[in-house]
């Protein structure tokens, strides 16, 4: 007759120890996506917004709790914007890009999502480093505003 009182108090307590265990993984990815964002992308966007300045180019840095933009501007016009994303994916962190460009009319349209690239060719957060975000920004930077 007890056996249910028994299994009754095991549910509850497993139910309590499971609550907090989703709550440590939730704060160590919440550590890990800031730890990200100000360790590997804001220094990224930092240095490329030193150097584009030398080249008459006005960049604006913008960033949230698992996203961060670039924001590239040539004679007040919005030429090109870098965006990178954090999400979970299969219980891991990964980033991933979005790319805009200005079309004919000055408007700026999504013109690529997905992978940063990078030697591991992962798109898990501990395998992106700077000079990997620094490297695919030129790249797309080069070849969206490339004269044709």
């Amino acid at each position: 007759m007890d056996d249910w009182k028994n299994e009754l108090d095991r549910y509850f307590k497993e139910q309590k120890a499971t609550k907090k265990e989703i709550k440590t993984k939730k704060e160590g990815m919440k550590k890990a996506i800031k730890h990200f964002i100000q360790g590997e992308v804001l220094p990224a966007f930092n240095a490329l917004k030193k150097e584009f300045k030398k080249h008459k180019r006005e960049i604006e840095v913008n960033s949230k709790k698992d996203w961060a933009a670039i924001l590239v501007k040539k004679n007040k016009h919005k030429e090109f914007v870098y965006e990178v994303n954090i999400s979970i994916d299969n219980g891991k962190l990964v980033a991933s890009k979005s790319v805009y460009t200005a079309n004919k009319k000055g408007k700026l349209k999504l013109r690529m999502e997905g992978k940063i690239h990078n030697p591991k060719n992962s798109l898990l957060l501990k395998s992106v480093k700077n000079e990997d975000i620094i490297k695919d920004f030129l790249e797309n930077y080069k070849d969206s505003t490339r004269v044709k």
